[in-house]
């Protein structure tokens, strides 16, 4: 495969591409399960947690691997919610959590001047099941694991380019570690491993893509102004993920780095509000974020 080419001007792109690469976007942004700080701090045994997010995103370039940049009329937009609900419970003294989610939204843009028809509807179901690794885990300090699955129910059609729906299952084995640092200081990281069955209906031609696994890392430092709020910066990168369509890469996998910044404030002891600011500052094979907001809501109860 050739170096890639930094294009200035319009660069020529093939069919395939254009009705290929963005197939899966939606779902590769969200698919590496971002944390919030303090996600991992088990809640008590009966505890549930109702959750609805704005997630949004504008991406300004897109890259493909083997052939360039794309900057001149090329964007995206996603605009997209989840709900989430969890439910704690314990397992010989071990917290454990059952998850659901579901995305929902829309997503549109354009490709070196051609635009790209929009796709608006239910994203891919995810369900999910935690454990700590921790008897007893302190509400200070938490190690555990969480074991996501996403479902083929979200929209799709294969010979649409944009599609929130993946029409595959997706696997991502998540590890996540969180400690107060003293009274005013929290630290929290994540890694992921994400495997992906093959999705077999792709294109005009409906042929297979596949996608090598995806590797992700997620660091967050966060400072406690008063008891009720955390201010919070991070990072995070991913890698691996190369696609391939009929065993052709396509251009695309998930390689990027990214900076956050992250807001949470309990209004109460059973509401809490939190936002998040993000930035991709490299990205390869894919397009690039720049700016994405996130605000959750969340109920205890």
């Amino acid at each position: 495969m050739r170096q890639a080419t930094m294009f200035q001007t319009k660069p020529s792109i093939g069919r395939r591409a254009l009705v290929l690469l963005a197939a899966l976007l939606f779902p590769v942004k969200v698919w590496a399960i971002d944390i919030i700080p303090r996600d991992y701090v088990p809640l008590p045994s009966g505890t549930n947690l109702s959750g609805l997010y704005y997630v949004y995103g504008n991406y300004d370039n897109l890259n493909l691997s083997g052939v360039g940049t794309f900057k001149s009329g090329t964007g995206l937009e996603n605009n997209i919610g989840i709900f989430r609900q969890i439910r704690y419970g314990d397992f010989d003294g071990r917290a454990w959590s059952l998850q659901l989610v579901v995305p929902f939204g829309a997503t549109g843009g354009q490709i070196a001047g051609t635009r790209l028809p929009g796709s608006s509807g239910i994203g891919d179901v995810v369900v999910s099941a935690g454990l700590s690794f921790l008897p007893h885990p302190d509400p200070r300090y938490n190690v555990g694991i969480v074991l996501y699955t996403s479902l083929p129910t979200g929209d799709y059609q294969s010979n649409r380019t944009l599609n929130l729906g993946a029409n595959r299952f997706s696997f991502d084995t998540q590890i996540g570690y969180s400690q107060a640092i003293g009274d005013k200081f929290w630290f929290d990281a994540a890694i992921d491993g994400i495997f992906y069955t093959p999705n077999n209906n792709t294109g005009a031609n409906r042929r297979s893509l596949t996608q090598r696994p995806t590797g992700q890392l997620q660091l967050w430092i966060g400072w406690l102004p008063d008891p009720a709020s955390l201010l919070s910066v991070g990072y995070a990168a991913q890698t691996g993920g190369l696609q391939q369509i009929g065993g052709i890469p396509n251009g695309l996998k998930t390689e990027s780095q990214s900076v956050r910044v992250s807001y949470q404030r309990f209004l109460s002891a059973s509401f809490q509000v939190a936002v998040v600011l993000q930035r991709d500052i490299a990205v390869s094979g894919g397009f690039r974020e720049a700016f994405g907001s996130t605000v959750r809501l969340i109920y205890l109860y």
